[in-house]
């Protein structure tokens, strides 16, 4: 095990050509805390446990590595390629991940609490039960990703937890976002388009101009939130508490808003033409009028 660690660090400074002599090397349980490994090459590497805190893995390839319950948390990851990577229980809080690929990778469990994942690529990933709590997800792609639960109120897989986190202008197309944690988070101008945000929580989340067209948030928790300009169109949204929400010029175009609470929410200037809002209350709120051309 030595010699391979000896070889890895060795090779990361090395040119490319010779960097990629070191695919599948085993280095569970490894310490490489803080080591300079920029640019390495450990496609399939087991790196399971390893101590990576600190490290420069930047423009790495750890494509299919097993990284399963290692520390990388404060590494440098910026550009490294972790398609396919087992990621499950790994710790990266304030890891930079800055560009990364993570198609397909599986975090599951894994805790990336102030993790910076700017314009990272993550399609497909399992996100289930992880922990991004102030993550910086801004840019990022998360088309078809799946952070929720397998089912509204099932506890296997637990939903991802996202207080706080930045997901502006991400993409998050297609998503499964059940019943996950997004009080606080700010995603404007984000696409969402077709995602499943069935009994997600977006308390106080500021989502300005985003985009929700076709996307489920059925018993979804809207309150207090940002939503002004927001695209909803086509969304189904039944039983939706979005009391105290601001809605102003959002589009609820055919939206499904049966049994939904808008009470004390600002809907001037929202769209609501074709919407279903058989049982909608509105209490309290302003620019009632907005609702004339939805279906009662």
């Amino acid at each position: 095990m030595w010699r391979a660690l000896s070889l890895l660090i060795l090779l990361a400074g090395a040119p490319a050509w010779a960097q990629t002599l070191v695919p599948g090397v085993e280095l569970q349980g490894a310490n490489l805390a803080g080591q300079s490994l920029s640019g390495a090459t450990a496609q399939g590497a087991n790196l399971s446990g390893a101590d990576l805190s600190g490290a420069d893995l930047s423009g790495a390839d750890l494509r299919e590595a097993y990284l399963r319950g290692t520390d990388l948390s404060g590494a440098n990851l910026a550009g490294a390629d972790l398609g396919g990577a087992d990621l499950t229980l790994a710790r990266l809080d304030g890891a930079d991940l800055t560009g990364a690929r993570l198609t397909r990778a599986v975090l599951s469990r894994a805790r990336l609490d102030g993790a910076t994942l700017t314009s990272a690529f993550i399609a497909g990933a399992d996100l289930t039960r992880a922990r991004l709590s102030d993550a910086d997800l801004s840019g990022a792609n998360l088309t078809g990703a799946r952070l929720g639960a397998a089912s509204p109120g099932t506890d296997s897989p637990a939903p991802a937890r996202m207080e706080g986190a930045n997901l502006r202008g991400a993409v998050l197309d297609g998503a499964s976002l059940i019943s996950v944690t997004l009080s606080e988070a700010r995603f404007g101008g984000a696409s969402l388009r077709e995602a499943d945000l069935t009994h997600a929580d977006l308390s106080w989340a500021e989502a300005k101009a985003a985009d929700f067209s076709g996307a489920t948030l059925s018993a979804a928790i809207l309150k207090g939130a940002g939503l002004e300009g927001a695209d909803f169109s086509g969304a189904g949204m039944a039983m939706v508490r979005a009391a105290g929400a601001r809605l102003a010029g959002a589009r609820l175009i055919g939206a499904a808003l049966q049994g939904a609470d808008f009470t004390l929410t600002d809907l001037d200037g929202a769209d609501f033409s074709g919407a279903d809002i058989d049982g909608l209350r509105a209490d309290g709120a302003t620019g009632i009028a907005s609702l004339e051309g939805a279906q009662q």
